[in-house]
């Protein structure tokens, strides 16, 4: 899981970078909809919540934004190990599933991109927070370790007493 959050976190970084670069979101519209920016193919309508309500040039940026830090995360994770190629997908899948519909909820519709950029930075804060937390994977065990070494002692103390 740390590793389809950190992949996901990276996406979120390349995504609030594109939009927020007029020049890189011009390129990457170029380059998703290799300059057939009318055909609606090339917007995720169906990853966007209330994309009915989305004007068409919003839907665009979001897509093409959403395709370019895709691309560029899964560059910046590449690896010719086994595994990686799967971790990748599956990554994406995560993204484009449930991390896209969760960025373009309840946003405001007359700033859509403005308010998507919010959403990207909050939800960048969550997992953050999720990761910080799962570094440690002995987190949870410090207190229970602590509790059995102090009865341990005790039980060491009582026996050492009782023998005595």
């Amino acid at each position: 899981m740390a590793f389809e959050h950190n992949f996901i976190l990276k996406c979120l970084d390349y995504m609030e970078h594109i939009l927020t670069d007029v020049q890189e979101l011009e390129e990457a519209i170029k380059g998703c909809t290799e300059n057939k920016i009318k055909d609606p193919r090339y917007q995720l309508n169906s990853k966007i919540t209330d994309s009915s309500h989305w004007s068409e040039p919003d839907k665009l940026r979001l897509s093409a934004s959403a395709f370019e830090a895709i691309a560029r995360a899964s560059l910046f994770f590449y690896s010719e190990k086994d595994g990686r190629a799967h971790e990748i997908h599956c990554a994406n899948t995560e993204f484009l599933e449930r991390y896209l519909p969760a960025i373009t909820v309840n946003t405001d519709p007359s700033d859509r991109i403005n308010s998507v950029k919010k959403k990207i930075g909050q939800i960048k804060k969550e997992l953050r927070e999720k990761l910080g937390q799962g570094e440690n994977p002995h987190a949870f065990f410090t207190p229970v370790t602590a509790g059995l070494v102090v009865l341990a002692a005790a039980t060491t103390v009582a026996l050492l007493s009782y023998r005595t």
